[in-house]
């Protein structure tokens, strides 16, 4: 019997593919004319998987803040030198077509990043991107618009070599395998991601994946935050709980020293201790192909769950009786 009835597989095998065409679509876009240096901020808007390139974006920059706005209203802050990407995949999630309509107001620099919809059709600023993909695989096309758009302004560095750099590490067998590896330690468990700061985007991303498509509970944290409360909870009910620890070769060697002692301290009242290590040249590369393994490994959690990883019936239902 196959559960993957909507074959989700071929999508992150074609993974590649995706990001590959969403650098062309971003690199052809018309973006409006602005001052950088009047911008005193970013604003990424969207909700679930649309957000999720937000909090990728957060790690390219320490020079002008970026903030990801996961809400149907902005913060006061936000005015006519704030830049504000509404990120919608189906262009009708009413938290950010609310948000938008408020940085229209406050007369924002705003960028729509959608599929259709609404937001298509409200905003000519726009970056229109394929639809036919539930929003957590569709990733690729949610993200790299947005940072090669920061890029194009020159508000970060140019990026077209290192997603050139993370293309290549796009590779289906050996990351399905990575992934598949990684589920099975994972299966009839508690899946908890902990990575440093500057990686906690792909922490979190990392658990909403496996949420959604395994559909079962995962969490997340950051160091060095979580050694100050949550590492005290693998006192008691911990055995059903395996740890990832996401390592990057950027992490500094506080962090690196941290997560060393963390993993001793809670290797033996927890369900088991893994690591999962970042490769490629660039932050880019280094976060998407993590992300593409774990892309897999909750895919085959959800086959190991006997569940098709696509339909999320819970969220459906949600939003079907928020309309009556």
């Amino acid at each position: 019997m196959t559960y993957d009835k909507e074959n989700m597989l071929d999508k992150l095998d074609k993974f590649r593919n995706q990001v590959e065409e969403a650098f062309k679509i971003a690199k052809k876009a018309k973006l409006p004319k602005i001052n950088k240096n009047k911008i005193s901020n970013i604003v990424v808007c969207g909700m679930g998987g649309s957000s999720a390139g937000g909090l990728l974006l957060q790690s390219f920059t320490k020079d002008i803040p970026i903030f990801v706005n996961r809400n149907y209203n902005l913060p006061r802050y936000i005015n006519k030198n704030s830049l504000v990407f509404c990120v919608s995949y189906s262009g009708n999630t009413e938290e950010t077509l609310s948000a938008y309509n408020e940085a229209k107001k406050r007369k924002a620099t705003v960028i729509a990043i959608t599929s259709g919809g609404k937001l298509a059709e409200k905003e000519k600023n726009l970056i229109q991107i394929p639809e036919g993909f539930q929003p957590r695989i569709a990733l690729g096309y949610t993200f790299i618009p947005l940072l090669i758009s920061l890029s194009r302004y020159r508000l970060i560095a140019n990026q077209d070599q290192p997603v050139r750099d993370a293309i290549r590490g796009l590779v289906p067998k050996t990351n399905s395998k990575e992934g598949f590896m990684l589920a099975k330690k994972l299966f009839n468990m508690i899946p908890v991601f902990y990575a440093s700061e500057d990686m906690h985007g792909v922490a979190y991303i990392c658990k909403t994946l496996t949420n959604e498509n395994a559909k079962q509970p995962a969490f997340c944290h950051f160091f060095p935050e979580m050694n100050h409360n949550e590492i005290n909870g693998f006192k008691k009910n911990a055995k059903k709980i395996h740890v990832v620890m996401i390592k990057d070769k950027q992490d500094i060697m506080s962090i690196k020293k941290r997560m060393e002692i963390t993993k001793k301290i809670i290797k033996e009242s927890s369900g088991g201790v893994s690591e999962l290590h970042t490769k490629g040249k660039s932050l880019l590369a280094r976060m998407l192909h993590t992300l593409h393994i774990a892309m897999y490994c909750s895919y085959y959690l959800a086959l190991m769950n006997k569940i098709d990883p696509t339909p999320v019936p819970v969220i459906e239902d949600l939003k079907a009786k928020l309309k009556k």
